[in-house]
């Protein structure tokens, strides 16, 4: 009895050896969006006038695999919005960009920039009359700010601003050199388990936090906002990943 006893004892002990030593994590549940703008994905991106939200996709050009935004050739300003993705408590959004920013000699606030939204089109709701209200809640700007002749209420002239909710009542916020008229690699990430921000401009790297986002998912847009002419922010690729974090065996 006492024999059959230790040789349980055994094999337990080496299937618990076993376990430990060959156990692996399960690779995180991965979402990937690829454009290299070849052509124009409808699906996930809404193209618009300011302040609008009707389709308009000859506002922008796409040539040799790039697409350029700016307002020099229509004098209409466009933007580009994404469709909402939705996220969980675990996932990490990772938005990557190789871009060429330029500005004229009157005022640039050329932005990349997320907003959380319950609204699941896309083409926001305009349910309120306002605008900014349809698109969501704001969580993050990165603004490319040249605006040297005009006062500001955001801090910094002529810098990059990363710029979290709160940052003209926190100065949760980074003043970063900007970088024009050359190909750049960018990196934003948002981290929902810590709500941390981290920005990659080439191999420099910035971090803020965010407030605790209560709404499901995340819109990104992109602009060349200002006056005068000259300003345009022409994009080479960009990816969307968004991680699955709790993914664990």
């Amino acid at each position: 009895m006492r024999k059959a006893f230790i040789v349980v004892l055994f094999v337990i002990a080496a299937f618990l050896f076993y376990s430990i030593a060959t156990h692996e994590s399960t690779p995180a549940q991965m979402e990937t969006y690829r454009f290299d703008f070849n052509e124009m994905d409808k699906d996930f991106w809404l193209v618009s006038e300011w302040e609008t939200f009707k389709r308009a996709y000859d506002l922008v050009k796409i040539e040799d695999g790039v697409l350029k935004l700016s307002s020099d050739t229509t004098g209409v300003m466009p933007y580009l919005l994404s469709k909402p993705l939705e996220l969980q408590s675990k996932d990490v959004l990772t938005i990557k960009r190789r871009v060429k920013i330029s500005h004229g000699n009157d005022t640039f606030a050329g932005g990349l920039a997320l907003y959380q939204t319950t609204d699941l089109d896309l083409v926001p709701d305009r349910t309120d009359g306002s605008w900014f209200t349809a698109i969501g809640d704001g969580i993050m700007l990165l603004e490319y700010s040249y605006d040297l002749q005009y006062e500001s209420e955001r801090p910094g002239r002529d810098v990059i601003r990363f710029l979290a909710a709160d940052w003209e009542y926190n100065n949760n916020y980074q003043l970063i050199t900007p970088i024009y008229d050359e190909w750049i690699d960018e990196t934003l990430i948002f981290d929902m388990r810590s709500n941390q921000m981290i920005y990659k401009l080439n191999d420099k790297e910035y971090k803020l936090y965010s407030y605790k986002l209560d709404k499901s998912a995340v819109r990104i847009m992109m602009h060349p906002y200002g006056t005068g002419t000259g300003n345009s922010i022409d994009i080479d690729y960009v990816e969307v990943t968004i991680e699955d974090k709790s993914s664990r065996r």
